[in-house]
């Protein structure tokens, strides 16, 4: 099959996808008695067309990336480059959000984790809040996201406004600088793995990106942190003596905390895996692995057991809309949303993807996308949920030769739903 083929093929597949999700999901609405919360079905929010200036915003951030980000890439410094794709990154999904401006588009943070953080000292400290965690979890006293994570994320939300730190512009600073971490950490393990110019290539398909319209929300934390941590690890395995060892260090401890920010963090050991084992280190495994424990154990010290958390969060999460919403339709659905969120471009990417070590990342990573998504414990929502998992994907834009158009038809997806979807976060 010729190139031209295997595009045609590909884009024809991903807009099939999107159309049979739709029309499924409709029949599901038809035939279920209570409310899914999805007014966009399969997407959360609802359709509500708005179009007016503020759509300059990232017409004019994602026309920038694309005339700028190519060239730059190619001919800068590697250094510059990821500075310069993060900073990028960062103005688009500002942009976006400032399209979207819908009411809760800034307060995400706030309504979900900052804003709870008074929990803490109305448990009467540190020890006692974790130590009650769960059992507030399985009793339905808390908020659904926090019955769904951890207690990382909201002690550090504690801990910084202790420090001085609060309030809605630190809140989104804190999920501006996971964006530019995620990217940054993305193309380090391109290059790692595959190669520099590879990874070039692939730069400017992080910045202008579906997904980049979701990116104003605590998933993009996780993803900051767990990327962050594998990227410290899989450097790690490509270097010796003291370098590889402060790297395990970092990436082991980070890898930990990832985990107590988000059960979800623990497949993207799979990639770590991929590349590890194939380069046959294990030392990193095992050093990085029992760093991540150490940190996952730590808080045995005060009552909080995170494999009893993610017990009590599959109890809670099946006592609310996911027993409504089901199984099956959602094997479908989750990966119609996730395909959306990369966009088209990455669709006809991976059909023309022949680079093996580039493979390696970007398969192993659908791979734990394919675990996610059989588990159960995805029902919708996944155009966040999943974020973690999307920079390393978007890496297959490295297959695109002649990027700029397939860069614009990535704006115009991200500018459509700015301005025709309304979401809460």
């Amino acid at each position: 099959m010729t190139t031209r083929a295997r595009t045609a093929a590909a884009l024809a597949a991903w807009t099939l996808l999107l159309a049979l999700a739709w029309v499924l999901g409709q029949a599901k609405l038809a035939d279920t008695a209570g409310n899914l919360q999805l007014g966009a079905m399969p997407l959360y929010g609802s359709w509500e067309l708005h179009v007016d200036a503020t759509l300059l915003a990232p017409i004019a951030a994602g026309a920038l990336a694309i005339a700028v980000l190519p060239w730059a890439a190619a001919r800068w410094r590697w250094r510059y480059v990821v500075a310069a794709t993060a900073a990028a990154a960062v103005l688009f999904s500002i942009a976006l959000a400032f399209a979207h401006s819908h009411p809760a588009t800034w307060s995400d943070l706030d309504d979900h984790y900052a804003g709870h953080a008074h929990l803490v000292d109305d448990a009467g400290g540190f020890a006692p809040f974790l130590r009650h965690y769960t059992d507030a979890q399985l009793e339905g006293a808390y908020s659904v996201h926090l019955q769904s994570h951890p207690p990382g994320l909201v002690l550090f939300f504690w801990a910084a406004a202790r420090a001085g730190f609060e309030g809605p512009l630190f809140q989104n600073a804190v999920v501006q600088v996971a964006v530019a971490a995620a990217v940054a950490a993305a193309l380090m393990i391109g290059r790692d793995v595959a190669g520099e110019r590879l990874a070039r290539r692939a730069a400017p398909f992080l910045v202008v990106a579906p997904a980049a319209f979701w990116h104003n929300n605590a998933d993009l934390v996780f993803a900051g942190v767990s990327l962050t941590a594998v990227a410290c690890l899989i450097l790690a395995t490509n270097r010796a003596g003291a370098r590889s060892a402060a790297l395990t260090v970092a990436g082991g401890l980070l890898a930990g905390a990832a985990l107590l920010l988000s059960f979800s963090a623990a497949l993207l050991a799979v990639p770590l895996l991929a590349v590890a084992v194939r380069r046959r280190r294990w030392a990193v495994l095992t050093g990085g692995g029992a760093l991540a424990a150490a940190v996952v154990l730590a808080p045995l010290a005060w009552g909080y057991w995170w494999l009893e958390g993610l017990q009590v969060t599959r109890v809670r999460y099946y006592a609310g809309v996911a027993a409504l919403r089901g199984y099956w339709y959602f094997l479908l659905a989750n990966l119609a949303v996730f395909a959306l969120a990369l966009g088209p471009a990455i669709a006809a990417a991976l059909a023309r993807l022949r680079d093996r070590l580039m493979w390696i990342v970007v398969g192993s990573c659908l791979a734990a996308v394919a675990i996610a998504d059989l588990s159960g414990m995805s029902s919708a929502e996944t155009e966040r949920i999943w974020q973690p998992f999307m920079p390393l994907v978007l890496l297959a834009g490295c297959a695109l030769t002649r990027p700029r158009g397939w860069l614009a038809l990535q704006l115009a997806v991200a500018v459509v739903l700015a301005a025709a979807l309304r979401v809460q976060w």
